[in-house]
């Protein structure tokens, strides 16, 4: 889900005009300002009045179809926003949710403040709010990809109140400065832009408060308004974050026996966060809880040859985190699996961004990646240390170094230093390059057992020394409609990434991609896109691996509908040793909000596949499907199913390499924007397991948390005839408490 949403994001995102436009702001006391949901006289007469008046999307500046006044103030500690947006009050789409749940497809009313407060595409903030009052925020850099581009797991702390009311909704903000890092200065002066998303007539509509080119890709550093702000003293903002928590867990010994509970685990841990200057800031965490409170959504890794990654839910990765964001996967947070104790230092000044990170691991994550599959393992205490330095010359320039290590207890160490850059040439033409470099020691230990072997070398820890390389190269141009795409990988046999995420190594990969697409504004088609990809991989000795075709083909149209359909054909394939021919495959995905209440997302794929982890690889016919609806009963209950099912068929002779489904259903019912009741049920029929979990959960700020739960699992650990098996007997219990409570001093 969070990967739809920041497929999105990339919507509301685009390009703008240089010209500049200053909102000179009074300063006020901040007696006049009542949070209620009102933009009363009071707080109008106190602030300056901005309007959205033009359409980006599917207009290209053209005058907005519905109107949208923003009031602006300010006081010593916070930023004032009062958003009026008129519309009928029965076209208003989304619901009460929690923090940083956006509708799948942005089937809501939402208002986007944009923040740039350096002026040169750094770090761009976003802080949203629905018309319920409920809150996202992300944080957007200049880049080359949308993943690099847009950091989900950025929090800020603010205020939103919400009204609904018979000429549209009022949305007020009040945004502490410390909520957003920021020159060191009293006279501030922040780029700042406001967009507003909504549905008419059946389809999204984006409005802006200025102009945008876009024939200029750089999707954020073109933020035209400046809010110039006076005489704002420097409050030094230190938090404390103590939290407790108690967890009891059970299992049935053997079948037909009770659950039998040991003694509860109590844990109790504290946070502090202290502000250097208002850009600057350190981080200390002692026994820290890194635990997440809503189950990971099974994959299906039946069928995969390497290790699957999943999205970084925990709080703590959230300040300055996107330094750590490479093209390599040079950095995983969740490879730093269950610290003790970890600190964080960024800094940001006028030209340059940096971040420490260090942290004592008490079970550390060994990935091992190879040229058709990768090896997992776990290990014990180890002690990381990243460190990240970015020079920022410009918005069209920015290079750096960057180091990672881990050294494990007992012998063993993964070193990894590089450099990487991007530079922007006359708009549309860009180049990203990063250069790395690893030695590593492995530990001697059993973690992985395996006989396989690599570069002369053995897959098994047996304290063998090696060093590789992974070097990056991607060229990009991109004008309105056309975008061209070459980027060059080469990836050596001994890399390995100790505290990353690269499962696949020893090849030299060359990427060409031309794509064109086309907003035309029509009700029923809105938009249309092409793509055509092309891949050549060979291993580091030259050997061919693999020669691949993509077409990509979508359109946008009545529904807020986007489909999409690609034909991935690899006209050669070397695995393990052996050669596959005409191995193709087709993807239709649909994502659509039909109405108000309704979001759908279905995902079919069809064709040849490999069975990469038979005992002797062949080729079969595959069919799978992902079926996910989000529906919404009233302002407060949200329903979300989804089934993943996928079949592998032999083709020349009788039977299935797998055939089995994943069912879940996720239910909440939303009391308030702090308060939630959810449950959330997973079959998985690949290994007969099935677990429920029902959690109480109050989060009034991204930091502040109480929640109250548990899973019930069963699975059938007694080796049960799969038909006899009782998914709702329960073979692991556990119960879970915790208290987390945000303190500023």
């Amino acid at each position: 889900m969070r990967n739809i949403t920041l497929y999105i994001i990339t919507l509301f995102i685009s390009n703008f005009s240089i010209a500049q436009k200053q909102y000179i702001l009074s300063k006020t006391d901040g007696s006049k300002i009542v949070m209620d949901g009102f933009i009363s006289d009071d707080e109008k007469s106190i602030s300056y009045k901005k309007t959205v008046d033009y359409e980006w999307q599917p207009g290209y500046n053209t005058p907005a179809k519905l109107e949208t006044d923003v009031f602006i103030s300010y006081t010593d500690e916070h930023i004032y926003f009062g958003v009026k947006a008129y519309t009928d009050p029965n076209d208003i789409r989304g619901q009460v949710r929690p923090r940083d749940e956006m509708a799948m497809g942005l089937n809501e009313d939402i208002v986007f403040l944009r923040f740039d407060p350096y002026l040169d595409a750094r770090s761009v903030y976003l802080l949203a709010s629905n018309a319920y009052g409920s809150q996202s925020d992300i944080r957007a850099k200049q880049a080359t990809s949308d993943e690099e581009r847009y950091d989900s797991s950025f929090n800020a702390i603010y205020e939103t109140i919400s009204s609904i009311n018979e000429d549209g909704y009022t949305v007020e903000f009040l945004i502490p400065f410390t909520s957003i890092p920021h020159p060191n200065a009293e006279d501030k002066i922040w780029g700042f832009n406001v967009t507003r998303y909504f549905t008419l007539e059946g389809n999204g509509v984006f409005t802006m408060s200025d102009k945008y080119d876009r024939d200029n890709p750089c999707r954020i550093c073109q933020i035209e308004g400046r809010l110039i702000m006076n005489d704002v003293p420097f409050k030094r903002n230190t938090e404390l974050l103590p939290y407790i928590s108690s967890n009891l867990s059970g299992e049935r010994a053997s079948e037909g026996q009770p659950i039998e509970y040991g003694k509860s685990k109590n844990e109790f841990g504290i946070g502090i966060k202290y502000d250097i200057n208002s850009a600057s800031t350190a981080e200390l965490t002692i026994n820290p809880d890194f635990s997440q409170i809503e189950a990971d959504e099974t994959q299906i890794d039946i069928n995969s040859a390497y290790a699957l990654q999943y999205p970084e839910l925990r709080p703590y990765f959230s300040r300055g985190m996107d330094l750590l964001n490479f093209l390599d996967g040079a950095f995983y947070s969740r490879t730093i699996n269950s610290p003790s104790i970890s600190s964080k230092i960024t800094l940001q000044d006028k030209n340059s961004s940096s971040i420490i990170l260090s942290a004592v691991d008490q079970k550390s994550p060994y990935l091992i990646g190879g040229e058709d599959k990768s090896y997992f393992g776990e290990g014990g205490i180890s002690y990381i240390n990243t460190y990240r330095h970015q020079r920022v010359v410009n918005q069209n320039t920015k290079y750096g170094f960057f180091t990672t290590n881990r050294f494990y207890e007992g012998g063993g160490s993964g070193n990894l230093f590089g450099i990487d850059g991007l530079f922007t040439f006359n708009k549309i033409w860009k180049i990203q390059f990063e250069f790395i470099k690893n030695f590593n020691v492995e530990p001697v230990a059993n973690w992985i057992d395996s006989d396989d072997t690599f570069s002369n070398k053995t897959v098994e820890l047996d304290g063998e020394k090696f060093n590789g390389h992974a070097n990056y190269l991607r060229l990009i141009r991109k004008t309105e409609n056309w975008e061209s795409i070459i980027f060059y990988r080469d990836i050596s046999a001994n890399y390995r990434a100790d505290l990353g995420f690269v499962p696949k190594n020893n090849r030299r990969w060359l990427t060409i991609s031309q794509g064109y697409e086309k907003l035309l504004g029509n009700k029923y088609l809105q938009e249309y896109r092409i793509n055509v990809k092309g891949d050549i991989t060979n291993n580091i000795n030259g050997d061919k691996k693999s020669r691949n075709l993509d077409i990509d083909l979508g359109i946008t149209t009545i529904g807020a509908t986007a489909i999409n359909y690609n034909y991935d054909i690899n006209f050669f394939r070397n695995y393990l040793g052996k050669d596959f021919r005409n191995v193709g495959k087709s993807t239709f995905l649909i994502i659509s909000n039909p109405t108000k209440e309704l979001s759908l997302l279905t995902r079919i794929v069809f064709g040849r596949e490999i069975a990469f982890n038979e005992d002797d690889p062949e080729i079969g016919k595959e069919s799978s499907v992902f079926f996910s609806m989000n529906y919404k009963v009233g302002n407060n209950l949200n329903i979300n199913p989804s089934l993943r099912f996928s079949k592998l068929k032999k083709i020349n002779k009788p039977g299935v390499f797998y055939d089995a489904y994943i069912a879940r259903l996720s239910s909440r019912y939303q009391f308030n924007n702090d308060l939630s009741l959810r449950i959330i049920s997973e079959y998985d029929d690949f290994n007969d397991k099935f677990y429920v979990q029902p959690l109480l959960e109050w989060n009034p700020n991204p930091s502040t948390i109480f929640y109250i739960g548990g899973n019930q699992n069963s699975s059938n650990i007694f080796n049960v005839d799969p038909e006899e098996f009782n998914p709702f007997l329960i073979n692991r219990s556990q119960f879970f408490i915790k208290f987390q409570y945000l303190i500023g001093v």
